[in-house]
């Protein structure tokens, strides 16, 4: 009796486990789950699209292949994610995070998303969409 009483308790579990799984994955589709955090950005929602215009607007002014900075606000979370989407918007161009120790040495551009760069080396050169685009001036 205490076997087939463990075995229902199991079974009823990974059902109640099964449907919760079941219904998150559903609502993410539906769109009734909320969007939190980075690693639920997807195409089409208004933080991916913001930083698309932005980039957009960015690449029009930058030769390809130049080596650009990029930064944004918010939590180190957030800001690696955003980051990663920003290099994979600018495949023509080398994205590293403004934090790097080479960014000295090696950006000639930078992009601030959703922030501003206050820094002696870098030159405002374009306001964009959601951010600023700046000349880097080579070290001295």
């Amino acid at each position: 009796m205490l076997k087939r009483l463990a075995l229902v308790l199991l079974v009823a579990w990974a059902a109640a486990g099964f449907l919760q799984e079941v219904n998150q994955a559903v609502a993410g589709y539906d769109d009734r789950a909320p969007q939190r955090g980075p690693w639920a950005w997807r195409f089409g929602t208004a933080e991916t699209e913001d930083l698309t215009r932005c980039l957009e607007a960015a690449q029009r002014l930058m030769p390809a292949g130049s080596t650009v900075a990029f930064t944004s606000e918010d939590h180190p979370e957030i800001q690696f994610a955003r980051w990663r989407w920003a290099a994979y918007l600018l495949p023509a161009y080398d994205v590293i995070p403004v934090s790097d120790p080479a960014t000295g040495t090696l950006a000639r551009y930078a992009i601030a998303y959703r922030t501003k760069i206050d820094h002696p080396r870098a030159e405002l050169m374009s306001i964009l969409p959601h951010g600023w685009l700046y000349r880097v001036k080579p070290p001295q």
